[in-house]
This record gives C-alpha cells, structure tokens and sequence, in this order.
C-alpha cells in the first residue's frame, strides 16, 4: 500500500508542477495581450532625448478630425508637457525641438463572411453574405521635430477603439496613454 501511494506521488508531482507552468504561461501571455495598448516606434540615428532639454509642444488641430474632441488634444498635449517636465526637461517658447502631437481617426471596415460558423443560422437571424461592418480606429502620433533642421528625430504611434480601456477619456486616462509613448523616447 505504502509503495503505491509513493508511485502517485512520484508520477503526480511533475504532471502537477507543468501544469502550474502551462497554466502561468498562458495566463502572463494572456495578459500581456490585453494590458498593453499597440504601440509603433521609430528613430533617426537612434535618436535619444538629451537630458534638460528644451522643447515646444505643437497641437495638430488644424487637422483635428470632427468626431474628436478638441479638449482631447489638449489634454494630450498638457500630458505630454507635464510628463517631459517631471523627467526633468524644460518647455520653452524659443526651444529648438519641436513635440508635435497629431491624432486621426479611420474607419477599419469588416466583412463578416461567416467562415467559421458551420452554418448561416447560427446567430440566430438569416445568413447575410454581405453583412459588413465599420469600426473607428483612433490615432495618436507624436513626433520630436528639430524645428532648425526641420527633420523629424523620433515618433511614436498609438492607436485605440471607441470603448477601449486605452480611450484617453480624462486628463488621467491621457497621462497614461502619452506617458506609455514618451517612456521609449
């Protein structure tokens, strides 16, 4: 009896043990993928913001589309500002390095063919082959600008839905949204 139960613990343990792994893993990947927000990068020469720099904030609201709210941007801006302030650079008129900040929207379209229901009744209403959906996409961009040279050194890009959790909302919910930009540069 006693040997028995020695053989299940021994076969059990390290079944238990990858288990615990399998499940860790898949829910660290599960939640990488949902916490993050999408995020576009690019650099000229490995470009590097200097410590105690000087910078401008320039609000694209020329080109500010109509469903967006222009308190949106200003918020954005404010975030941007307060954030490179609190690392420890300076806003000045006179600055040579411009932080531009841009948004957009566009509608991504969908067509919902039903490939991966068997058969056309599965929602319960008649099969549709046409069926085709539009959900807007939000853009925020934000460049540094060498206004002298008049060259972009660095952007970064994001971009979220109507209702997602990244939906710069508040002055709060934006700090979070330009701060997980501005952390790269």
């Amino acid at each position: 009896m006693h040997y028995i139960s020695h053989i299940n613990d021994r076969l059990l343990l390290p079944m238990t043990y990858k288990n615990h792994s399998l499940i860790a893993s898949m829910l660290l990947l599960i939640s990488a993928c949902t916490t993050t927000p999408f995020v576009e990068l690019n650099s000229r020469n490995n470009f590097q913001l200097e410590p105690a720099s000087e910078f401008k904030i320039y609000l694209n609201q020329d080109n500010l589309p109509v469903e967006m709210d222009p308190i949106l941007i200003e918020n954005l801006g404010e975030a941007a500002r307060k954030y490179l302030t609190d690392t420890g650079h300076t806003s000045s008129i006179d600055a040579t390095l411009m932080i531009e900040i841009g948004l957009a929207s566009k509608e991504k379209i969908k067509v919902d063919d039903f490939r991966f229901y068997g058969y056309p009744l599965h929602r319960r209403y008649l099969h549709d082959f046409d069926r085709v959906n539009s959900v807007p996409e939000f853009y925020l961009r934000i460049s540094v600008k060498d206004v002298i040279e008049d060259k972009t050194l660095w952007t970064g890009l994001t971009k979220w839905r109507k209702g997602s959790s990244y939906t710069p909302t508040d002055s709060s919910s934006a700090e979070l949204l330009v701060e997980h930009l501005l952390v790269n540069l």
